[in-house]
């Protein structure tokens, strides 16, 4: 019997220098070197290496969930439960309304002022008060240049915020009787400006006067003014808008009335105080809600849910034959339905919503005719996914989409694209309800919880920049599960080595897993020379910006898929890769001649 033993294996080494997202879309054997299938608490930093994300801290605490964070200005301010406060630069509160719906709200802003939807009451914050709407709303003047007896020229629609309203007559010198342009008017008081009402019957709509205005000569010098309640539909219970009016925001449009998920109403120009009877839309049938608005160009996107009906729907602004505003509306590209009004923001150009099929995006040119929607979420899908979808909410800042949902965070980073789909990091212990962007000097990222917190992500820079308020951040790159190009045969793994981003203070633990074995093999520690940061149990005298290599020599034999762990889960420290590399050999089979 003959054997025949093969040259000695060739030492083979992998070395990972560029780096991407997560991918828990593909099996962990399949995934590309330079993405992740389990990465968690990760980002890429400037220069696109993965480091731990920034932890969080509480900026102040209330009873109640905080269902919105709004901000006008240097205010921000926090809808907690009932109650909407005033969170002041120097930290402390002031109590602005006590009424609030326990909901999510959302804002927008407008002439100086900041308007709020929560489903029950449509506020306004002036920067000092905060008011229901119906208390400042404006009251139009219905007909103009009546006779006493009646007729006139109708001029403006009512209001839907409120029941007042004015009419103005040509005084003839003798009439003390003035017919309004209601009947059954409420038994408020009328008031006629200039003159002393003596009788008013609420019935016929008819205001008598104790004396008879003069002869104007035909122009109106009698203006009265009163309210008749209908039943319409209440603005107060709408919950989301979208700022639209062709190529500038000049109206708002509101919806998500519960008894009537498919209509929207459109404001007065410049003038979220008038929502005129006559400004309704029915978009498609009621067999779909309206999720929400986008602006793209100079169209507006009015997004639904999934349904019989398109999901998606292009108004335009154009002028009529008589030079006044229209706002058509035509079906757009057939998709998936929105999920979640709170999900929907622009991230470089591109709107992004949330459906149950995950994140879409909306692309398109100036020519609206030509629009396309497509997913661009599908490698965080199969996470995603399982989240309560309904619930998510997002915002865009710094360059990023942030998808919050179910006490994790879906960020997808637009400085990284491929075909259009941006590349994804996963975080956990972000228990986000709501989100503000930029809401002080700072630049900083807030977002209220279901505990009362108000919290802002940190800076790089800032004292306790690397814990989620006291806690660690449990961070990790885990690279994907590879048999190393070669399935049916065995490796021997000689030594992996991970490089570490030169913080002053920081370390990580290095993992083996195989398909037999999941270990930790060494962990690290190191610190540069600074005064700032001085610890003697990991004294060095390292100065250099070079990156911290971690190397492990461990051996790992008969080995057919390999996976290497490097995580970081020590509170205030930060962590990064620069690089990793595995060298190891494929083992060859001795054969028998």
């Amino acid at each position: 019997m003959v054997y025949q033993f093969p040259d000695a294996e060739p030492i083979q080494e992998l070395t990972v220098e560029r780096f991407a997202g997560v991918d828990f879309a593909n099996h962990p054997t399949k995934v590309d070197w330079s993405r992740s299938p389990d990465a968690c608490n990760m980002i890429a930093n400037e220069t696109y290496f993965p480091v731990k994300r920034t932890g969080y801290r509480c900026r102040a605490q209330f009873d109640g969930a905080i269902y919105g964070l709004h901000r006008l200005d240097e205010d921000v301010l926090c809808h907690a439960g009932t109650h909407l406060w005033r969170l002041k630069q120097d930290g402390t509160t002031e109590l602005l309304y006590s009424d609030m719906h326990e909901a999510p709200s959302t804002s927008f802003l407008m002439n100086g002022k900041l308007w709020m939807l929560d489903g029950k009451t449509y506020l306004v914050y002036d920067g000092s008060t905060a008011r229901p709407v119906r208390e400042v709303a404006f009251i139009p003047t219905t007909t103009i240049g009546s006779p006493p007896g009646g007729g006139g020229t109708s001029l403006e629609a009512v209001n839907l915020l409120t029941p007042w309203r004015i009419n103005t007559f040509v005084g003839d010198g003798t009439s003390k009787v003035f017919q309004l342009d209601s009947t059954f008017i409420d038994l408020d008081d009328v008031v006629c400006e200039g003159y002393e009402v003596d009788h008013v019957d609420t019935a016929s709509g008819k205001v008598t006067l104790k004396t008879a205005p003069p002869d104007a000569g035909g122009l109106a010098n009698v203006r009265i003014r009163f309210a008749k309640t209908t039943e319409h539909i209440d603005i107060n219970a709408c919950r989301i808008y979208g700022l639209y009016g062709g190529k500038n925001d000049t109206r708002v449009f509101v919806s998500g009335n519960p008894e009537a998920p498919n209509c929207d109403w459109q404001s007065g120009l410049y003038d979220p105080t008038y929502f005129p009877d006559t400004g309704y839309t029915k978009i498609g049938s009621d067999a779909s809600d309206i999720i929400g608005y986008v602006r793209q160009y100079d169209t507006q996107i009015v997004l639904k849910s999934d349904g019989q009906d398109a999901k998606q729907y292009l108004r335009t602004f154009q002028l009529d034959a008589n030079d006044k505003p229209t706002y058509p509306l035509k079906q757009g590209a057939e998709a998936a339905g929105a999920i979640s009004p709170y999900a929907i923001d622009v991230l470089d150009g591109t709107p992004y919503y949330l459906s149950a099929q995950g994140v879409m995006g909306i692309y398109g040119t100036y020519v609206t005719e030509y629009r396309t929607i497509a997913g661009v979420s599908q490698r965080i899908n199969p996470r995603l996914l399982q989240e309560p979808l309904d619930q998510a909410v997002a915002c865009v800042w710094d360059g990023k989409y942030y998808l919050a949902v179910g006490g994790h965070c879906y960020v997808a980073d637009s400085r990284q694209m491929e075909n259009n789909i941006p590349e994804w990091y996963y975080w956990d212990n972000i228990p986000a309800l709501c989100f503000l962007a930029d809401a002080d000097t700072s630049g900083n990222l807030w977002f209220g919880t279901a505990d009362g917190r108000v919290c802002t992500f940190c800076h790089v820079d800032d004292v306790d920049a690397y814990s989620d308020d006291g806690a660690p951040i449990a961070a990790r790159w885990v690279t994907p599960l590879s048999p190393l190009g070669a399935w049916e045969k065995g490796k021997t793994i000689l030594a992996c080595q991970a490089a570490l981003m030169p913080y002053g203070y920081s370390g990580a633990e290095l993992w083996y897993r195989t398909e037999k074995l999941h270990a930790w093999v060494k962990t690290v520690v190191f610190s540069q020379f600074s005064f700032a940061h001085m610890d003697f149990s990991r004294f060095s005298f390292r100065s250099t910006a070079a990156s911290y290599p971690a190397d492990v020599r461990r051996r790992i034999r008969r080995a057919y898929q390999f996976q290497l762990i490097v995580k970081n889960e020590q509170e205030g420290e930060p962590f990064g890769l620069l690089g990793m590399t595995i060298r190891y050999i494929v083992r060859r089979d001795v054969r028998r001649i």
